[in-house]
């Protein structure tokens, strides 16, 4: 429980010293994503027309554009925030690595906790949207709940495992920034998956994002749940992930301080 306390005071400290030298402070932790949403609504939404429709409706109901974009926005947000931080956290707190006696393990639950108060405003503004656009049900929130679920597994594993290699492969931090501005476009984040011609669509599932999107949209903007063979495979490949993560880290944790 100390060492929780701890890693929720370092986080705390980071995101104050983020935001100290800023007029609005932690405004823009609101103001960013929204900014972001207006800008892709209108250039997706109104000049290109992406829409997505609701399955199964009659007559083809459209919902729209900003509600099914912004689920996809948002995990892309939190999961760029926590890849990119997570392949250099020890390097960047070196001083703590090297000289503090708290287990190293702290430093990214503390990034953890940092990321995750931006993913909690993110998903505020997601249900504040769709409670306005009218398309909460019982059912859709009991499967976004688990959606959630799954892709904070999924997440926690890849950032534990980026943390652990991170020190002693330099390239990952690159290699981790060129594959999100290139997954960005390669899921269905600004287009539905029915946009994707069927040769394609099948792989489209191979990308973890295209899951995680599609978990949390489908219930969230339709009320239903993802396909189950999805979301138990994915599960299945979370929980492997989240083992190989907890071993790497086991293996390399001892050394870290050598090579950071």
């Amino acid at each position: 429980m100390h060492n929780l306390l701890l890693a929720w005071d370092l986080a705390r400290r980071d995101l104050t010293a983020k935001y100290r030298r800023s007029i609005i402070g932690s405004s823009w932790l609101v103001l960013t994503p929204l900014c972001l949403l207006g800008i892709y609504s209108l250039i997706f939404g109104r000049i290109f027309g992406v829409t997505w429709q609701v399955p199964m409706a009659h007559g083809g109901a459209s919902a729209g554009f900003v509600l099914p974009f912004f689920v996809g926005l948002a995990i892309y947000l939190f999961l760029s925030d926590l890849v990119n931080s997570s392949a250099v956290l020890f390097v960047s707190k070196r001083t703590f690595v090297v000289k503090s006696p708290f287990p190293i393990w702290v430093l990214w639950v503390s990034n953890l906790f940092r990321a995750s108060v931006h993913a909690l405003v993110l998903l505020a503004l997601l249900l504040g949207l769709a409670f306005f656009q009218q398309r909460v049900s019982a059912t859709g929130l009991a499967w976004f709940s688990v959606g959630v679920s799954l892709c904070a597994v999924f997440l926690c594993a890849l950032s534990l495992l980026l943390a652990a290699l991170g020190p002693f492969i330099g390239d990952i931090s690159e290699a981790m920034r060129l594959l999100l501005r290139v997954l960005f476009y390669a899921t269905p984040i600004t287009y539905p998956l029915t946009m994707v011609p069927h040769d394609y669509r099948d792989w489209m599932w191979l990308n973890p994002l295209t899951v995680m999107v599609e978990l949390l949209r489908g219930p969230l903007v339709f009320g239903q749940m993802a396909p189950g063979g999805v979301m138990s495979g994915f599960a299945l490949v979370s929980v492997l992930l989240l083992c190989l993560a907890l071993w790497v880290f086991n293996r390399v944790k001892g050394v870290i301080s050598d090579v950071v």
